[in-house]
């Protein structure tokens, strides 16, 4: 699995950290967003905010579209 840090803005405009979980799910793969203290998801399930693609990078590029243009990642990005 793979995971990263995202900063982004949250409903009350203020910076909010989240992180992204990216693994195989089945033949697609799976982005997860969730709250920055929230621990991983167990083998083989998902959990918050997820998206299914074909692959990796595509999984990911949605889950990035969807926190929207305010989305900054640091060095621990969730990179394929």
């Amino acid at each position: 699995m793979l995971s990263g840090r995202l900063l982004t803005v949250g409903p009350s405009g203020k910076p909010l950290w989240v992180r992204l979980y990216l693994r195989p799910l089945g033949e697609e793969w799976a982005a997860m967003i969730l709250g920055d203290t929230v621990p991983p998801p167990p083998p083989g399930q998902v959990e918050g905010v997820v998206f299914l693609a074909a692959t990796a990078a595509e999984a990911k590029r949605l889950a990035v579209a969807y926190l929207g243009d305010s989305v900054a990642q640091n060095e621990g990005s969730a990179t394929p």
